[in-house]
């Protein structure tokens, strides 16, 4: 199996955008709310969560239509593991600023965290005319759609983080999966070298790496196999091709399952005798008798 190798889309707090006082007298509570939100701010960078829950929503309290605050607390809700929470943190925000893109990607993060993978890619999907060039989103939304099964449109958004931050291994890493995820094996190798080119200790993307190259080496061994066999389909006396098909056998009975490999050898075996009674006198003789020896104790 494939090991995913993790990473982490980070959603910046957004900074204040204060409004002018339109009398020269400040208003007490939108003081004491800016003073909140900034002690929120600073608490959150600190990753002092707790405290910076309780400053955000004193500050929303003081002054509910503080979109910014509104937004940091569904950040805040999301770095506590409160999906659900933050998602309404995010709505509030978006209800003040509807076209506020930090918190449209907030509430698609907070779908992925609480499992609606649906609703994540249409709200991170909405983000894309402005935050397209940001190669975090295009990470995402590959993820979202290698866990919804559709690995086409994950090797698309993977494909396209990776010429926004080709030095990030990770995305090379995850572009890698998702062509396995679509069986293209020659493409999940190419992804998965440049990533290990990038980033040489990560030791999830070898695994992954020898998993693929032992796909890889199963899928040659077939398609060995079915080229020996048509050989000898079209030209039944080409004596070579049966000692070829014999040893592709042998291969493949050792690549493959404990109940398959009875059948596979004795299909070897059959090869065998039948190059030598096409070539009796072959170099290689001697070495097929050897073959035939081994094989029939083997199938017994």
């Amino acid at each position: 199996m494939l090991k995913a190798l993790v990473f982490v889309c980070l959603l910046v707090a957004a900074p204040a955008a204060w409004a002018a006082e339109s009398s020269g007298s400040p208003d007490p509570r939108r003081e004491e709310a800016r003073q909140r939100y900034n002690a929120g701010l600073a608490a959150l960078q600190r990753r002092e969560l707790d405290y910076a829950l309780y400053q955000f929503r004193q500050a929303i309290r003081l002054q509910p239509d503080m979109v910014e605050a509104h937004h940091n607390l569904g950040v805040t809700l999301l770095e506590l593991r409160q999906p659900t929470a933050a998602q309404e943190a995010f709505r509030h925000a978006l209800e003040l600023v509807p076209d506020h893109t930090e918190s449209r990607v907030g509430l698609g993060l907070a779908f992925r965290a609480n499992g609606e993978l649906s609703r994540a890619i249409e709200e991170l999907t909405a983000t894309l005319p402005k935050k397209g060039s940001d190669p975090q989103i295009s990470l995402v939304l590959g993820d979202l759609y290698r866990r919804t099964k559709q690995p086409q449109k994950a090797v698309d958004h993977f494909r396209q983080a990776v010429r926004l931050a080709p030095e990030d291994a990770a995305a090379h890493f995850q572009l890698g999966l998702a062509y396995a995820d679509a069986g293209d094996i020659d493409q999940t190798l190419d992804a998965l070298r440049a990533g290990l080119r990038l980033k040489p200790d990560d030791a999830d993307a070898h695994y992954n790496l020898g998993l693929m190259v032992d796909r890889k080496i199963r899928v040659l061994v077939d398609e060995k196999v079915a080229a020996y066999q048509r050989a000898v389909q079209m030209q039944p006396n080409l004596a070579d091709a049966y000692y070829q098909l014999g040893v592709a056998y042998i291969q493949k009975a050792r690549l493959s399952r404990v109940e398959e490999k009875r059948a596979l050898l004795q299909l070897a075996l059959e090869q065998f005798r039948v190059f030598q009674l096409h070539a009796p006198q072959d170099p290689r003789a001697p070495v097929a008798a050897q073959n035939i020896e081994a094989l029939e104790l083997q199938v017994k």
